[in-house]
């Protein structure tokens, strides 16, 4: 494109290639979305437990540093779609969903509330040692949050309302 950066813009042959392989691309994620969506809801249907699922609203903030609008557009896409899929079915299923905001859930630490230092993806506590990558600290804080959120702090009512279905089909329990 850089090459004939005006013949390419100009000509609705290529336009319109351009335009279908978007299109193809949006389509096989949404696809992708929807399938993935449906067995995450149905295995946590067949165990009963909960969705914890992070709050993207900030997510626009958090691509800003990234290079290229289109890589900000996608990746927007991609994760609000995956999100929207999840819920949509987790809907459908009966299956609760407890929305977490994300913040501090990588820099925390799961046992002390602690905050932890990197040694590039692997964080580290320096009151009790404990070591994890970035990734699955997050999703553990998720997870405590959304068992605090759920089910509150051991000793207190239960805070997360109940689904509201005849014959209580649609009650499921968190399992620790």
């Amino acid at each position: 494109m850089r090459r004939y950066p005006e013949r390419w813009r100009f000509n609705e042959n290529i336009l319109s290639k351009v335009k279908a392989f978007h299109r193809k691309s949006r389509d096989i994620v949404i696809d992708r979305s929807w399938k993935l969506a449906k067995q995450v809801v149905l295995k946590v249907l067949k165990h009963g437990y909960a969705i914890a699922l992070k709050n993207l609203n900030s997510l626009r903030e958090n691509t800003k540093n990234k290079s290229g609008e289109d890589f900000r557009k996608f990746t927007m896409f991609t994760y609000r779609r995956l999100q929207h899929s999840i819920i949509s079915k987790a809907i459908e299923y009966g299956v609760p969903i407890v929305i977490i905001n994300p913040r501090n859930t990588s820099s925390t630490c799961p046992k002390r509330g602690e905050k932890l230092t990197y040694i590039h993806r692997l964080a580290v506590c320096k009151k009790c040692r404990f070591k994890g990558d970035i990734d699955s600290l997050g999703a553990m804080n998720i997870r405590l949050r959304a068992l605090q959120a759920y089910a509150g702090m051991p000793g207190s009512p239960l805070r997360a309302s109940a689904m509201d279905e005849p014959d209580g089909a649609g009650e499921h329990h968190m399992r620790g």
